[in-house]
């Protein structure tokens, strides 16, 4: 196959019965000769310079009758070297003539370009033009031959055919580009069309075609379509300026690109992904528009369920947190001229009805309490409920005249949830404790919004159930100083920064020291003494009151050891050290009283451990077993403030109890109020049939002392006798017995207190 950038073709072939002439066309072609001509049309014609411009040589093969100058052009072609042209004789008897010879060799070669030789007018001029077509593969040489008109035509011609072939190469060449570029173009428009959406749109908006995707999704037929504006299709779902944004995108001959509602035909609508692209003339003037989308309806019912289930609670419906910090931060975003407020729910005994009732029961009340919200509150644009998770609720109250409106929905809210619900066959009762927050804190985010109404929730739930409590400043100062007292509580674990005083308990009848209770204090580097009143709920409440009771019982029960060894028999026979809700609950606990009285020699019923009424009184059954698992240890097992919760005198034989210590209150105000010194007696007299020793605490004069001495009450802890003391001071007691006389006068200048 011939090659565009190959050396040209100069192979002729000679056709004439005469073999001289084949001598002499050889002899003519075989010089050298100069071709500008040649050269410079090559140059114009392909943009290149010719290979070899200066001179000119030729390759000449001769036949000397027609049908063997057809073998070797047949030759030739199967050999891949074809001739660029021949000379033909027009007489070359006994065979063809030169006018059937050329013939047959163009039914062979069409392209080779020949040149009829003749000295005679065998045929005219016309009779020839019939025969061989029109004059733009042939020529006519008038013999005798003129030498350079020969080198001229062998030229000329060689040069036509080369360039001829040249040109159809290129125009293959591009026809495979093109033929390769419409069958890329029909592959797209079949994609596009067997998954888009398509339309042509004039200037006007009118519809100049749709394929057949368009009439099935839009259920209109194409005769329906073409023709008609383009907001048949066009539901009003979308706002104006969507519209106009698009219409100025399009205006500007830019690519729009977005999400359109569509209608159908039967009213329903149906989502589109669009691209709108301008047809431009010549010019890049929009002539039309060319619209191609993709249905996405399923796509978006998709997202809005994954909307759905990012922003609405699964079990109540009701928009969850993330939904509600963001319409916070909406309200936020609208200055102070919007009043608007956020109530903080949490509701009481959730935990006792999802524990005694089961998960399914909690998830039943959690639904009733979302339908209540909406029943009540007529969920708005201006009033939004969510929940947040477990039982913590939240309501956003937008748009109020006065921040004060919102305490209105605070009191009905609780008059609401003030109801019984009907659980199954279960009638429970959950009411709710509110916190309330407005904007008249200048809020810049969401969650600090939502932080302050929880503190406020969580003062009014220690207020009592059913309550509510707008937020203030003071609660988060307090909560920062409670957060800020944990992260010193840790420090103050490891960096041992309590101590331990201790009180004596004196027995009444003899005056002597019977026993000390360990009383923990600690020393902040910075702040001073702190209050156990301070410190202990928040140890309680961050778990971090395990290693502080831990460290204070070995303390305490090392003190004790030391001073037994010390003193002997002059030394406290009894130890009394507290127990937290937290450290009774601990599995371990037994076992580590154990290890510590052992590790300290301690006999076990010299130790007692006290646990405060209310705290026995919460889960009778837990508590009782835990305390008899204590009491097998030889251990005493006292109750820390009798009086002040809810068990009653009868009751004390259902504990495992070796001593009650009857609360300040009752010493205070027996000899003032006749029924507390008639339930002092009888707590006293009910203790001493069970065989119980019993302790006063809070005595601060000697007429109390006396009363519990009549009443027959054997040992009081007191300021009467000393304050909480240090070591060094306590030691001084060792061996002594109380004036009760002496200690009245010196208690005269000190504040009263039992801590």
């Amino acid at each position: 196959m011939y090659e565009i950038n190959e050396t040209r073709n100069r192979r002729i072939l000679v056709i004439d019965d005469n073999e001289a002439i084949h001598e002499d066309f050889r002899k003519v072609l075989a010089g050298r000769v100069f071709n500008a001509t040649a050269s410079n049309s090559y140059t114009a014609f392909f943009g290149e310079e010719s290979a070899d411009k200066a001179e000119l040589s030729f390759e000449v093969d001769s036949a000397s009758q027609g049908q063997e100058g057809l073998e070797k052009v047949r030759k030739s072609i199967q050999d891949d070297r074809r001739y660029a042209m021949a000379f033909v004789d027009i007489r070359m008897p006994p065979g063809w003539d030169g006018i059937e010879t050329v013939g047959h060799l163009w039914e062979a070669d069409p392209d080779l370009l020949i040149v009829i030789c003749t000295a005679y007018n065998d045929y005219n001029w016309t009779e020839m033009s019939q025969r061989l077509g029109c004059m733009d593969r042939w020529l006519i040489l008038k013999k005798p031959f003129d030498n350079v008109e020969v080198r001229q035509l062998a030229s000329s011609l060689t040069e036509k055919w080369d360039l001829a072939r040249k040109a159809e190469l290129k125009l293959n060449e591009l026809k495979q580009t093109i033929g390769t570029t419409n069958r890329r173009l029909e592959a797209f428009r079949k994609a596009v069309d067997a998954a888009g959406i398509v339309a042509l749109i004039d200037l006007q908006g009118t519809i100049l075609e749709v394929n057949e995707n368009f009439c099935s999704v839009s259920g209109y037929t194409r005769d329906e379509l073409v023709g008609q504006n383009h907001e048949i299709v066009l539901p009003e779902h979308h706002q104006a300026e969507f519209f106009e944004e698009l219409y100025a995108t399009a205006k500007q001959n830019k690519i729009w690109r977005g999400e359109i509602c569509n209608r159908a035909k039967d009213g329903t609508s149906y989502w589109v992904d669009t691209t709108i692209v301008p047809m431009l003339d010549e010019n890049d003037a929009t002539v039309s528009y060319f619209t191609l989308r993709i249905e996405i309806s399923d796509r978006k019912k998709l997202m809005g369920q994954l909307h759905s289930q990012a922003y609405n609670d699964s079990l109540t419906g009701l928009p969850n947190r993330a939904a509600i910090l963001d319409s916070i931060q909406d309200s936020i975003k609208l200055g102070d001229a919007h009043h608007f407020a956020l109530l903080f729910l949490d509701f009481d005994n959730f935990k006792l009805i999802n524990d005694s009732l089961g998960h399914d029961m909690g998830d039943e009340l959690l639904k009733a309490i979302a339908d209540r919200l909406r029943n009540t509150l007529r969920e708005t644009d201006q009033i939004k409920p969510a929940r947040l998770g477990g039982d913590e609720f939240v309501v956003l109250l937008n748009g109020l005249a006065k921040l004060a409106d919102a305490t209105v929905v605070a009191e009905r809210l609780l008059e609401v949830f003030s109801k019984s619900y009907q659980l199954g066959p279960h009638t429970v009762y959950s009411t709710a404790s509110i916190g309330l927050v407005t904007n008249a804190y200048q809020y810049q985010t969401a969650s600090d919004m939502l932080r302050d109404a929880d503190l406020a929730m969580y003062k009014a739930k220690a207020a009592g159930h059913g309550s509510y409590l707008i937020f203030d400043q003071t609660m988060r100062e307090q909560a920062q100083y409670q957060l800020q007292l944990e992260s010193d509580l840790r420090k103050a674990i490891c960096q041992n920064e309590f101590s331990l005083l201790y009180q004596p308990i004196v027995a009444l009848e003899s005056g002597t020291l019977e026993g000390v209770e360990a009383l923990i204090r600690w020393q902040h580097p910075e702040r001073g003494l702190i209050s156990p009143d301070d410190f202990i709920p928040v140890a309680e409440e961050t778990g971090l009151i395990s290693d502080i009771g831990k460290w204070c019982l070995n303390e305490s029960c090392r003190q004790f050891a030391e001073w037994r060894d010390k003193f002997d028999s002059n030394a406290p026979a009894f130890l009394h050290v507290n127990v937290s809700r937290r450290q009774l609950l601990e599995p371990n606990l037994t076992k580590f009283v154990q290890e510590v009285i052992n590790k300290h020699a301690i006999p076990p019923e010299r130790l007692h451990l006290e646990v405060t009424e209310s705290l026995m009184m919460q889960d009778q059954k837990t508590i009782i077993a835990i305390l008899k698992e204590l009491r097998k240890l030889g251990i005493r097992v006292d109750m820390h403030d009798f009086g002040t919760g809810h068990s009653s005198v009868s009751s004390l034989h259902e504990f495992p109890l070796d001593l009650p210590k009857i609360d300040h209150s009752f010493v205070m105000n027996a000899k003032h109020v006749k029924d507390y010194a008639a339930l002092l007696q009888a707590t006293l007299t009910r203790e001493d049939n069970i065989h119980l020793q019993v302790v006063a605490e809070g005595s601060i004069d000697s007429e109390q002392l006396i009363l519990l001495q009549a009443l027959g009450c054997k040992y009081e802890q007191g300021y009467l006798f000393d304050k909480p003391s240090s070591v060094e001071e306590i030691q001084c007691l060792f061996g002594t017995k109380f004036n009760w006389a002496q200690n009245q006068i010196e208690l005269q200048s000190q504040t009263v207190s039992t801590t």
